[in-house]
């Protein structure tokens, strides 16, 4: 093994939320490859500022080295840094007040899968060794990155891409409650069938309690195979999202919350205590008013 990947592994501890396809892939690699890991119950937004208090079990581990996927933290990565702890960001996002999306001569990040697969080493040789299908692993990252479409512009062909869909699905039936996701593909289908047109934008909508996006897109990329502006809103989780739209940094720059998919998509929660944002507020700075 590579010394440097060697020394990285050694006194290291992964902390990973399994809130999606990637993040789960991650964290079964890592124990692969013996990297010592903390599971987050985390959902999206994610934070080591926020729920669980990790200092306890980092010092009981004695680890000189901490690696944080997709879990920003600024109060709490300042505190272990104090401590002497070895902080790695892995993160391809931008968040309100903070750019996890970009490296420092600001070209944008690629996946965190990939940005794993690359700290660690990891080739196509290993990972077969590890008992992966490193094509597929590699899939999964590239579609978290830039969905559908970032598959075909890195040459996979559409058996290729129904397989790293197949894998993604595999993957993430491990966090969801087969009973309750046949309801909430229904409900998903139902949104999309109640569907509002707005200039080039499908603006879909959801009052029940489940994530609508995720499951939205996968709908309208099967539907029209190519790259679709929708407005999602869902109503009970607070959350409205704009995607596959070039305004979506100016959004951020206007609201805050957090950008994905290549800085093409851009999401906001609406909470107590912060401003809140309407598809009205959202369609001023999409007509640059």
């Amino acid at each position: 093994m590579n010394l440097l990947v060697s020394s990285l592994l050694h006194s290291s501890v992964l902390i990973v939320p399994l809130n999606d396809a990637e993040s789960i892939l991650i964290s079964q690699i890592a124990q692969k490859i013996g990297l010592q890991t903390i599971l987050s119950k985390q959902t999206h937004g994610a934070s080591l500022d926020k729920g669980r208090d990790y200092f306890p079990i980092i010092k009981k581990g004695k680890f000189k080295k901490v690696i944080a996927v997709e879990m920003p933290g600024p109060k709490t990565e300042t505190k272990l840094k104090k401590l002497g702890i070895y902080f790695v960001i892995i993160d391809h996002h931008h968040y309100t007040g903070l750019d996890r999306a970009h490296d420092a001569s600001q070209k944008m990040l690629p996946s965190s899968l990939e940005q794993f697969l690359k700290l660690f080493k990891l080739t196509d040789t290993k990972l077969k060794t590890l008992g992966f299908d490193p094509r597929l692993v590699r899939g999964i990252g590239i579609y978290d990155r830039g969905f559908i479409w970032a598959l075909q512009e890195e040459g996979y062909g559409k058996s290729e891409i129904k397989s790293v869909l197949a894998f993604h699905d595999a993957l993430i039936s491990q966090i969801h409650n087969p009973k309750t996701e046949a309801r909430k593909q229904s409900i998903a289908k139902r949104a999309w069938q109640s569907r509002k047109k707005w200039r080039e934008f499908f603006i879909v909508e959801t009052k029940a309690d489940i994530q609508l996006r995720p499951r939205l897109s996968r709908i309208v990329a099967e539907e029209f195979e190519k790259p679709t502006p929708l407005i999602v809103i869902e109503h009970k989780r607070g959350l409205i999202y704009i995607q596959e739209s070039d305004k979506a940094i100016d959004l951020f720059q206007k609201f805050g919350g957090f950008t994905f998919g290549q800085d093409r998509n851009w999401g906001y929660r609406n909470e107590k205590r912060k401003r809140r944002v309407t598809v009205r507020d959202v369609k001023k700075v999409l007509l640059n008013q």
